[in-house]
């Protein structure tokens, strides 16, 4: 049965949901406990296979989690981006030109930080520039410096990857620590969210498919358009494709016979499928190779990223609450947002109860991509 994706795939899900029940104070790892049972699947999986030459059926798996890992991407964030329409104009317009500075402040602090350990580690510098992207979740990034310094990709390569998991884990635990350590009540935020903003009551009992697959088509085609900005050229990809066009569909409403107003209970299922899906596709495609290639450098590095991805929520954390005085609902949003983290975005939900987070998220995260880009390529051109 280990040759077998949908059973991995699903085994992953199931103890992922049981591991994520249980607390230790208010902590508890929710829907995010998938990431782990699915690091561990795809671990068990791989090696026995091998034991047994069964080359095949690991090619197999590797490329059905891909796509797995693509399909509920396009599930998770299609849905929030649906729900958070909703909203995001008002959102905009009020805490605009804040979404804005804390994608330049995360993605800048990420930057910093990683280029000065670069410096003074010993390690090869282009390892860095990939542990920058991995990180911040960057595949922007990733593409941006392998198109810049193409002579030092599998350095950049082995960095990103080294990098990624723990970049992913720095922003799922911060969602849940950082409630607790700065004693921050979730329910009053709430409440005094709910204060400034009247948002939309759910009376839509409607969901239409064809509205849903268009979101995801012009999504799709948003993403592969090419943005030159002069020396700096990028693209949203597929994530920040689907998410602006479902924040902009959804908020339109009803476009001719096409209703992109749909029940917020259903979207809510699709993106909680989506989202287990997602952890557990990330967990099972990476867990060989986290366990396996554990030596003494990719310790040091994966524990580099871990620092490098709390510095900069960290320093988003502060500017954020301190000097924007934003509320804690839409701030963690943005955070994830800043970090380019999906599955952060999914540990914000879980851990506030709110889909309002998906708000911060979806104003910040085009900018955060931005940054990415340029940052990146600043790193890759000072070397």
């Amino acid at each position: 049965m280990l040759s077998n994706p949908y059973f991995l795939l699903f085994s992953s899900i199931f103890l992922g949901i049981f591991i994520g029940k249980f607390k230790i104070g208010r902590f508890k790892l929710g829907s995010s406990g998938t990431l782990f049972s699915g690091l561990f699947l795809g671990w068990l999986a791989t090696t026995l296979l091998l034991k047994d030459n069964n080359l095949s059926s690991i090619q197999l798996l590797k490329a059905s989690f891909h796509q797995f890992f693509l399909f509920s991407l396009i599930l998770f964030i299609s849905a929030v981006g649906l729900i958070a329409s909703r909203d995001i104009k008002f959102i905009i317009k009020k805490f605009g030109s804040r979404f804005i500075a804390m994608a330049f402040v995360i993605t800048l602090s990420g930057f910093i930080l990683s280029y000065f350990f670069g410096k003074i580690s010993g390690y090869n510098i282009y390892n860095f520039i990939g542990v920058y992207s991995g990180a911040l979740t960057s595949s922007p990034g990733l593409a941006t410096a392998l198109e810049t310094v193409p002579d030092f990709q599998d350095e950049i390569t082995f960095g990103y990857s080294v990098g990624y998991i723990p970049g992913v884990l720095a922003v799922i635990l911060s969602m849940y620590l950082i409630p607790v350590i700065f004693k921050i009540d979730i329910s009053k935020e709430k409440e005094k969210l709910a204060s400034e903003i009247t948002f939309e009551e759910d009376k839509i009992n409607n969901f239409d498919f064809m509205a849903f697959s268009f979101v995801i088509i012009v999504g799709i085609l948003l993403g592969k358009i090419n943005i030159n900005l002069g020396i700096i050229q990028f693209s949203l990809g597929m994530t920040g494709g689907i998410l602006i066009s479902a924040l902009f569909l959804g908020s339109l409403g009803k476009v001719g016979p096409i209703n992109f107003k749909m029940n917020k209970k259903i979207l809510k299922s699709i993106q909680e499928l989506g989202l287990l899906m997602f952890l557990s596709s990330v967990g099972l495609k990476s867990g060989y190779n986290t366990f396996n290639n554990l030596n003494e450098k990719t310790l040091i590095l994966m524990f580099f990223a871990l620092i490098i991805a709390f510095f900069s929520i960290l320093i988003g954390y502060i500017i954020g609450r301190y000097i924007f005085k934003l509320n804690w609902i839409i701030l963690s949003g943005a955070i994830c947002g800043g970090m380019t983290s999906t599955p952060g975005l999914g540990a914000a939900i879980d851990a506030n109860e709110s889909e309002e987070v998906a708000s911060g998220y979806g104003a910040t995260y085009p900018f955060a991509l931005l940054g990415m880009v340029i940052f990146t390529k600043i790193f890759s051109l000072l070397n």
